[in-house]
């Protein structure tokens, strides 16, 4: 059953969605959830410059629970502050564990809720920061754009109380037509993250195109960086390049994977040599990558080419 048709039987079959609900929050509780990352990468150099944790739930008798399915329903129950809170302890405690001396620093990337949006995540950010040893300046909290314009002078007073903790802000989504420039401009975000619809028509739609070329532009002009998700073509990743575009993410690249196969990609010398992104599909390897990075899957021959050393 795919994750429209669970979510539909859901809603409506009540008894179904109250065992669920009660189920999540034993899972939260017990630590019975899960978290891969997938890597976002440099553009001009293929390095990986920071990973998203994204909350999995895989359950006991083998069923897999949609993020679709289980975060709304999270948001709906009042759940979303405790699995938000694992979340976001769960992933700087891994990541911090994947530091290495000498090794560039990546951005950890932790999605927020609308429901979180208040001032209790300040103490939550705090707390997490200090107990895991993570650096604050590498923890980068996003928003959607439609979170941001639910309450937007809310939502402005608490980014700038996160800010003031010393984390990144990036709003999700950018692109989707919610928010004003003259809103944009009073935010006190790093990174805007193109809406994934415009890449998946980017090469097909010549006004998709003009947008982000034009958000690639006000990014530069902000002093902010940009990144594309959702690239999943050669061609698409051919004209961001071409665009501009600083960063990408997406499954072209490489997909979300459990904690064990990202650390191997960023402590193998795929993951901190500079090598070229733009390569053709046929290059060969120097060398036989090593043995855990396959297991972490798929992740694309652009960013494995480089000579052997």
């Amino acid at each position: 059953m795919d994750e429209r048709s669970t979510a539909h039987c859901l809603s409506r079959r009540p008894k179904q969605r109250l065992r669920l609900r009660m189920d999540l929050s034993h899972a939260i509780e017990n630590g019975e959830l899960t978290l891969h990352y997938q890597p976002q990468f440099v553009v001009h150099s293929g390095r990986v410059c920071g990973v998203e944790a994204l909350a999995r739930w895989f359950r006991a008798n083998g069923d897999t629970i949609e993020p679709g399915v289980f975060i709304p329903l999270a948001e709906e129950t009042g759940l979303i502050g405790a699995l938000g809170a694992w979340v976001l302890q769960k992933a700087c405690e891994t990541v911090a564990g994947w530091r290495t001396p000498g090794a560039p620093p990546i951005t950890l990337c932790v999605n927020v809720s609308t429901h979180q949006i208040d001032e209790r995540m300040c103490a939550v950010i705090q707390r997490v920061v200090e107990q895991a040893g993570f650096p604050a300046e590498q923890l980068e909290l996003e928003i959607t754009e439609g979170s941001l314009m639910r309450n937007p002078e809310a939502a402005l007073e608490c980014l700038r109380q996160w800010k003031e903790l010393g984390v990144r802000i990036a709003i999700d989504d950018f692109g989707a037509g919610y928010s004003s420039l003259g809103y944009l401009s009073r935010l006190p975000v790093d990174r805007l993250k193109l809406d994934k619809s415009l890449i998946r028509r980017l090469t097909t739609e010549r006004k998709d195109a003009v947008i982000v070329r034009s958000i690639i532009v006000l990014g530069k002009d902000l002093g902010v960086s940009v990144i594309a998700e959702g690239v999943e073509t050669e061609q698409q990743l051919q004209m961001l390049q071409e665009l501009g575009c600083q960063q990408v993410q997406g499954y072209l690249l490489a997909r979300p994977g459990p904690p064990e196969g990202v650390q191997a990609l960023l402590t193998s010398r795929w993951g901190t040599r500079h090598c070229r992104v733009i390569a053709e599909r046929d290059a060969t390897l120097g060398q036989q990558g090593p043995a855990a990075l396959d297991r972490f899957g798929d992740v694309s021959p652009q960013f494995r080419q480089a000579s052997a050393s």
